[in-house]
């Protein structure tokens, strides 16, 4: 067999030029294995495949504190848990709290009271007893301690206690040292800081919550592609069909890998990806010259040029094409072809050592 395949090679290269055609006969495209396909025409094309790492928006993470120095009694949920706003995540033991609660209740009892002394001075203001000066100053003074109890119920808000527990405060005047945490936003807990029985003082961090939708992807591309990405540029995560959009290209050159940094948001089909997971992704080309899809077999060079085997009336002849995307056995190249011609898609190498050995 592979004698007879070098006699065919031989007896078309007697023939064959550099710009002449390659000719065969149906039987001997069926005996020698040559295989023909169409080009396939696509819009777009995809680049070389970039290393990314899957990252949280700034804006989508929450640390919850702790709002007062105290000693931690419960952690209610633990890293990996979904929660929704309101919804409470620890229970501290918090001695400054009470006395938080006491000044917001002498503070009611300053405004009650300045509060009586005021109605009085405008009574007997009205009547003519006495001035209207020493009117305006119980007035004033209810203005100042009604100001000081908003400043100290905002202090326990701060603190932890929802308003439902201010106003319980309110009714009873009962001081209460326990505080519940509750989360901000709905998201997942991401880390968990404390455990139960730490002593913590204000603003030590408890959990980290954050939203996992949309997420942004970080990617290090070289300088050579970068000149070509552009803000809304669109782009795919490799083997995972998620689309994205380009967000914002850096302007530094990072001395690791002479890479700079892009960043993309994704905001469907994010349940498929992980904060901190390393993927891959492709940017997606638009050209406004016609691109066609080929299997990688069809392509094949020849000094500096990317080439195709056409057939023709007169036999196969020789395309030169420009290759601008690869992924997997398939390639993505420009040039003077149509959906109509049928190009040599196996069996190249054949064709290609019949049509140099007419040199």
């Amino acid at each position: 067999m592979k004698r007879i395949t070098s006699l065919f090679l031989l007896l078309f290269s007697l023939s064959a030029t550099a710009n002449e055609a390659v000719t065969f006969s149906a039987d001997e495209i069926s005996h020698i294995g040559i295989e023909l396909g169409q080009p396939i025409l696509v819009s777009h094309s995809l680049s070389n495949k970039l290393p990314a790492q899957v990252t949280i928006p700034n804006k989508s993470q929450r640390v919850i504190s702790a709002p007062q120095d105290g000693v931690v009694e419960i952690m209610m949920v633990a890293e990996g848990d979904n929660v929704v706003a309101g919804q409470a995540l620890a229970q501290m033991n918090s001695p400054q709290l009470l006395a938080s609660q006491n000044d917001y209740l002498q503070a009611l009892s300053r405004m009650s009271q300045s509060l009586r002394e005021m109605r009085r001075d405008k009574s007997l203001f009205e009547e003519g007893i006495i001035a209207e000066r020493r009117y305006r100053q119980s007035q004033s003074s209810y203005q100042q301690d009604k100001t000081e109890v908003a400043l100290y119920k905002k202090s326990l808000e701060l603190a932890g206690m929802d308003v439902k527990a201010i106003k319980q405060l309110y009714n009873t005047r009962e001081l209460n040292s326990h505080l519940t945490v509750t989360a901000v936003s709905d998201g997942v807990v991401m880390k968990q800081f404390a455990t139960a029985g730490q002593r913590l003082t204000a603003a030590d961090p408890i959990y980290k919550i954050a939203q996992l939708s949309p997420l942004w992807l970080e990617i290090h591309v070289p300088l050579d592609i970068v000149q070509q990405v552009k803000v809304n540029d669109p782009l795919i995560v490799c083997e995972k069909e998620i689309n994205g959009h380009v967000i914002a290209v850096g302007r530094e050159v990072h001395a690791a890998d002479q890479g700079v940094l892009v960043r993309a948001k994704v905001s469907k089909n994010t349940e498929q990806l992980t904060p901190g997971e390393f993927i891959q992704v492709c940017f997606v080309q638009q050209s406004d010259e016609p691109q066609f899809e080929l299997p990688r077999t069809a392509i094949f060079r020849y000094e500096s040029n990317t080439a195709v085997f056409v057939k023709t009336e007169e036999g196969f002849v020789n395309q030169i094409v420009k290759v601008t995307s690869e992924r997997g056995d398939k390639v993505i190249v420009s040039g003077a072809l149509s959906i109509d011609q049928k190009i040599v898609i196996k069996g190249t190498a054949t064709v290609k050592s019949a049509w140099l050995g007419g040199e």
